[in-house]
Parts: C-alpha cells; structure tokens; sequence
C-alpha cells in the first residue's frame, strides 16, 4: 500500500508523527496475523526537498518532481495554524497551489484522499469535498461552513467517511484517520494497531469543544454565549436572551444554526454541560450541587443531557480527570 504523506511549511510535528506512528506499529504488527494485508509504504511529499514545521524543524521530505509511485491513499497532515483566518490564507495562498492541484488530479485518478484537523482545509479548498459529508477540527466548524458551504460538515464527528474521502478531527484525531485507512485493508490489523496504541474508540469530538472558543469570529454568539454563562444557574428563555442581545430570536437561531450547525438551545445546553464537566473533574461538589450550579433543579436532568449529548454517564465523565 503506497502513502503519500504531503506537506507544505508550517506543517504540524504532532498530526504528522501520529500518522507516522501509526502506519509504522501497523507494519510491525502485521507480521503476527496469519493473513496480513501488505506493507504501508509511507513518503513524505513537499514541492521541495524539506519543509519548516509550525515550530521551525527542518522535516526532509520527497519532492514532488521525483515522485514516482502510484499512490493507493493521499494524505494531507494538518498545519500548525489554529486561527481561521491566517489558516485560509495558507490554504489560498498560490505558493500551495501545486498541492491544491495534486489533490484534484488524486482525486480525478480515484486516490483514496485523506486529512485531518486543519489539512482538511486543503480538501476543501481543491472543491473535493463538496456534497460530501466531512469533519474539521471541533474549533473551526464556524469558518470553515462559511468558506465552504456545499461540503455536509459535522465538526462533533472525529473520522467522517465520503466517496473516497476520509476526514478526521483535531490534532490527534491523525491516528483515528490513519486507523481507518489500515481498518479498510484489515480490521484484524486495524484492531491490534489501537490496542498496542493504546488509543480509545473515539465517536465524537463534543467532548473536547469548548463553548467559548466555539462562539469566536460571530459577534452575536460570542454575546449569547457570554449571557448564558451568566444566567447559567438559573431557569431562562431563548427569548429573552435574544431580547437583552438586542436581537429577535429568530435572527438568534438563523445565526447559531448557520455558525454552528445547531439551535440556540442546544448551544446553552452545551454550555451548561462545559460547566458541568469542568466542576465533576476540578472539584469535589456532588452531583446534586454540579446540577444546581448549571441550573437544574435536581440532577436526573443533568444526568439525561449527559447521556443524549456525550453518551455517557456523570460518574464516566468525573473519572476522565486528569490524574494528579
């Protein structure tokens, strides 16, 4: 199986050594199946002979005029850039055009095309992701439904599989994607890769979104947000924060469902189970006094929200803290 791994400046050391880490412990592992699929061939692909990274190391890469191999998947490691402006201009900048290019022609020739966290950026950018379903990094949802409206986008998700596309979400979320590629040729292999990993079956990126960096970049939800925050521990109506916004509440839900792909309540509840998360895994309050806190009466609330929005339990949720 041959990879391309392709790269420009700025490239992120993490996403690019999780990709690598992965495809490399699947190699090793697949001499233990009785069956194995063949060998991951992964190259490193710039227009030049190396690249800077987002924290100025210098990676050696294959440039891309001595490419040769026909290439089974491409893939598209994320760049170190978090904000979505600088990140659009990377992406649209006519120095990146060969690879914007390279994806179309991959594309066109029937090349299983990959990336994740901002590298999905450049999937869009080329137009191949359009009318396909697709994720991006949890934080940059907004900006990247704004520039590329025909793409299905679901930022909870953490691998979205198109037609021949495969996305995935933050920064780590390089290895679910590399996983998956390996899953296609051999579950068997694709299982014992995450075991030796020791990496979580991971369905969603909700868990790990913050509501105050989601809400960045629309004025109206960064002022919705911060009023939810305020009133969280008591009972309110949509209506009435759209009212002291200055706005009607139907320009409220026209802005949080075009920014971020949900209503206003559903935003709130977000926001109150943020709060609720941060409290289970800092603090010693119980259950009863975490739901008081974010304005439920009794908890059996809290409780539900917890399993209709991450899946899981309270008691799941406290004992994903930080070991200290």
């Amino acid at each position: 199986m041959e990879v391309g791994i392709f790269v420009v400046d700025g490239v992120g050391e993490l996403g690019l050594g999780a990709l690598h880490g992965a495809f490399g412990t699947a190699n090793v592992l697949r001499r233990e199946l009785d069956n194995p699929p063949a060998a991951w061939n992964v190259h490193t692909v710039s227009l030049g002979s190396s690249v800077r990274t987002g924290s100025g190391n210098t990676i050696q890469t294959i440039p891309l005029s001595e490419v040769s191999a026909s290439f089974d998947a491409l893939a598209v490691a994320a760049v170190n850039v978090l904000d979505p402006e600088p990140l659009v201009a990377l992406v649209s900048d006519p120095a990146n055009a060969w690879l914007l290019d390279r994806i179309r022609s991959a594309y066109e020739q029937g090349v299983h095309l990959a990336a994740a966290c901002t590298g999905t950026f450049f999937l869009a950018e080329a137009g191949v992701l359009d009318g396909s379903p697709a994720t991006t990094s949890w934080w940059l949802g907004g900006s990247f439904r704004g520039r590329y409206p025909g793409v299905d986008l679901d930022e909870r998700s953490i691998v979205c599989h198109g037609d021949g596309i495969t996305t995935a979400g933050a920064s780590l979320s390089h290895m679910d994607m590399a996983l998956s590629l390996v899953y296609r040729t051999s579950p068997e292999l694709a299982e014992q890769t995450r075991r030796y990993l020791a990496i979580e079956g991971r369905a969603s990126q909700a868990p790990y979104a913050i509501p105050e960096v989601v809400a960045r970049g629309n004025p109206l939800i960064v002022g919705y947000e911060r009023w939810v925050r305020e009133h969280i521990s008591g009972q309110f109506l949509i209506s009435t924060a759209a009212r002291e916004l200055g706005v009607t509440e139907r320009s409220l839900q026209r802005a949080t469902r075009a920014a971020l792909g949900m209503s206003p309540k559903d935003f709130a509840d977000d926001i109150r189970l943020d709060r609720a998360t941060r409290l289970l895994r800092t603090t010693g309050l119980t259950v009863e006094a975490v739901a008081r806190e974010v304005g439920y009466v009794n908890a059996s609330a809290l409780r539900a929200l917890a399993r209709r929005r991450r899946g899981m339990s309270l008691a799941e949720i406290r004992a994903q803290r930080i070991p200290g």
